[in-house]
């Protein structure tokens, strides 16, 4: 039974317990008012799994509190389609499903809900009815135009059908009823693939009475909080009547309808509005707190728009097409605001800048100190980042081919204030993505259409933004590796970091283009001595070169030839880098063991001599829940017997860790910065430290029985090291 239906298949109440057994707790003996400040920091799949695994919590109060409070969650909704709200289980079915489990005992639980798209308004009735502790609604997932015969209400009718609901509301979150875009997007969702003939079926929900703002924000009496969702949309052009749609209506939507009571805003997106809520927000009567999507805007921008910012473009003009009409509410005609200088004034800056993301904190801050903001997720930790979101790197040429260098500002005090502000408010510890810099001819491998400053300045400006950082306190924490939000291309080198490179030998006529073997050239040696902690991981599938379809079991010759050359290139990348990480405290890794054994083998073993190093083991039988299915399939070993799956390749989980903050003694070469990044590491290098002795982290392996003698269970592998084991959590 998969978490996102436990809502509905819950027992409720301490059935069968006497009174002396309901003041505790199944977990540890807890007092019940103990237990229920854990479960403040746990979550609906967390009850679930509490429930199924935990003897005794099946019928546990607290467990079913917990269970109920959020039971159907915006992305358990968001961009269903028709057919699968009628014919899969996590669509109507469960909706009913829910409906048939509450009952009076647990109604009281419940106090937020999301509603679907396909939601009716008999829906809505029965929701007033039967679950009056509801405080929070969120209703993003309905959008303003409707593609499909189904469900055609408009909000007007909905405000009429159901006022007691929206009257009690406390919290509510909508759909931005100022973006068109937003709205329309949804057809290739909700209409395609629904009806045979795909008729242009279209109907607006304001045909009778306006937005959901001016119909449904009248209602809500004791309305508190206000969230407002919109998918990041990337390149933006506005015209005037845009402009109005997109900003004015936006901001007469919030201080026109809104009650007196509304005292926070929830912005999911916050890039195009950063200038409008820099200076206007203190028009908007009664407003103390803004929540901002802070990590959405960083997981949004990991992969998109890492070097330069999004381009925003007003013109003048009022055009729009014709289906744009049912949004049209004839405001733009007696708007007194000047359209041009708004749309100016509030995309100016607007991009993938992390900096003018925290000039912009920095400004609020300042200017409104009685508005405390704050990212919708309490902590940032373990954000993963681009390092050019980090700074401007990026030179712009203009139509008379002209370079433009952009200003390093990271030095700044602004910056360094608003860097400061991020750890202290919103526990921000970045993970630094390094897997761009990972190749010995950066910045050769980004992609041709960007206009990139000179490496030097490039890495001067990436040095700068992390010495800045430890300044203030912040570990700098490396990744090599981060694929937990994208499959690896099964490609040649898909998974690989160690490839071959491209570069020109000989001069002049005799110059021609050649394939050489990595020196591991990793552009590392610019923070290596400021880097606290690092983490190295692989793809399930690694190397990556066969796909998923495949029924042999163990590596191909090929496949041994390419984790072969995979091990050549980490001995070099220790041999470069191992003595410079003077400041490491921490090193994770999940890797192949075939790679795993080869570092017992290179340089790393020289930074793990000193007896401060420690090391936890995880425990194999776990680590399905850390691969790649356990970021997609928590508890995936328990719902999916993926635990018994294991990969081709077998894996190695460690955790190498120091609790000490001094710096280490480690011998390094007395070269300059630039000789030891760019040396060249020949194969006897590597084989010279080959013939060194076993790490204590790396034992010999017990030896192998003779033939015909039975195998004893501690033979069977490698012989355990004196460590810390420990499960995976």
């Amino acid at each position: 039974m998969p978490p996102d239906d436990n809502v509905t298949r819950a027992a409720t109440g301490h059935i069968g317990l006497s009174d002396e057994e309901k003041q505790h707790s199944a977990l540890l003996a807890l007092p019940v008012d103990v237990f229920s400040m854990v479960t403040d920091y746990l979550n609906r799949d967390a009850a679930w799994a509490l429930k199924r695994v935990c003897r005794g919590l099946s019928r546990s109060q607290v467990v079913n509190k917990l269970l109920y409070r959020y039971p159907i969650k915006h992305h358990d909704v968001s961009q269903m389609r028709l057919s699968e709200w009628k014919y899969r289980s996590n669509g109507r079915e469960r909706w009913i499903n829910f409906q048939e489990s509450i009952n009076d005992d647990n109604r009281s639980f419940v106090h937020k809900l999301a509603v679907s798209h396909w939601a009716s308004i008999d829906d809505f009735k029965w929701i007033e009815a039967n679950l009056p502790s509801l405080e929070s609604l969120d209703i993003a997932s309905i959008k303003d135009i409707v593609f499909t015969p189904e469900e055609t209400w408009s909000w007007k009718m909905l405000a009429e059908a159901t006022p007691k609901l929206f009257e009690r509301l406390e919290a509510l979150e909508v759909a931005n009823w100022s973006d068109y875009t937003a709205h329309a997007r949804i057809e290739y969702i909700y209409a395609y693939n629904d009806y045979r003939f795909k008729q242009q079926f279209r109907i607006s929900r304001r045909r009778d009475g306006g937005s959901v703002a001016k119909t449904i924000f009248p209602a809500c009496k004791k309305l508190k909080s206000l969230a407002i969702r919109e998918p990041y949309n990337g390149f933006h052009a506005w015209n005037e009547w845009e402009v109005h749609q997109r900003i004015c209506c936006l901001i007469d939507g919030i201080v026109n309808n809104c009650p007196p009571t509304l005292t926070k805003l929830r912005v999911y997106d916050y890039a195009p509005y950063r200038s409008l809520f820099s200076t206007d927000v203190a028009t908007w009567k009664n407003l103390t707190e803004i929540e901002i999507g802070l990590y959405s805007w960083m997981e949004e921008r990991r992969d998109s728009d890492f070097i330069g910012p999004s381009p925003y473009r007003i013109t003048a003009g009022n055009h729009r097409r014709d289906e744009e009409a049912m949004f049209d509410d004839k405001s733009f005609d007696t708007c007194e605001r000047n359209h041009m200088e708004l749309g100016q004034h509030v995309v100016q800056g607007v991009g993938a800048s992390f900096e003018d993301l925290l000039y912009n904190l920095r400004t609020i801050s300042n200017k409104y100190p009685n508005i405390k903001v704050k990212p919708i997720h309490n902590s940032l930790d373990d954000s993963v980042l681009q390092l050019f979101h980090l700074v401007n790197t990026n030179g712009r040429r203009y139509p008379q081919q002209q370079q433009i260098t952009p200003p390093d500002s990271v030095s700044s005090q602004e910056i360094q204030e608003a860097l400061r502000w991020l750890p202290e408010k919103c526990g921000w510890k970045p993970i630094l993505a390094w897997g761009t810099m990972m190749c010995d001819v950066f910045p050769a491998n980004l992609p041709r259409s960007q206009t990139l400053l000179p490496k030097e300045d490039l890495i001067r400006r990436i040095r700068t933004m992390v010495q800045t950082l430890r300044s203030l306190d912040i570990p700098i924490r490396i990744c090599i590796g981060d694929r937990s939000n994208s499959c690896p291309s099964s490609g040649l080198d898909g998974s690989l970091y160690f490839g071959d490179y491209k570069c020109f030998e000989g001069e002049g006529e005799g110059k021609h283009e050649v394939l050489a073997p990595t020196q591991a050239r990793f552009n590392l040696t610019c923070i290596a001595q400021l880097v606290d902690e690092l983490t190295i991981q692989y793809p399930i599938d690694v190397p990556g070169v066969a796909g998923w379809g495949r029924s042999r079991k163990g590596p191909t010759e090929a496949e041994k030839e390419l984790l072969h050359r995979e091990c050549k290139g980490w001995a070099r990348f220790w041999a470069r880098y191992a003595s410079q990480l003077k400041n490491l405290k921490k090193l994770t890794v999940t890797v192949p063991d075939y790679i795993y054994n080869a570092w017992g083998k290179s340089k790393l073993t020289e930074l793990f001599e000193d007896e401060r190093w420690d090391m936890l083991q995880v425990d194999e039988k776990v680590t399905s829940d850390l691969t790649f299915f356990g970021g997609y399939l928590p508890f995936s070993s328990i719902k999916y017997g993926l635990g018994k799956k294991k990969p081709r390749t077998k894996f190695v989980q460690r955790v190498f860790f120091r609790q000490d903050r001094e710096v280490l003694n480690l011998a390094t070469p007395a070269l300059s910065e630039q000789e030891l990044e760019e040396k060249e590491i020949p194969d006897s290098a590597l084989a010279a430290h080959e013939k060194k002795l076993l790490h204590r982290f790396w034992p010999p392996k017990s030896p192998k029985p003779s033939t015909g003698e039975k195998r004893k269970p501690e033979d069977e592998g490698e012989s355990t090291p004196i460590v810390k084991k420990v499960k995976a959590e």
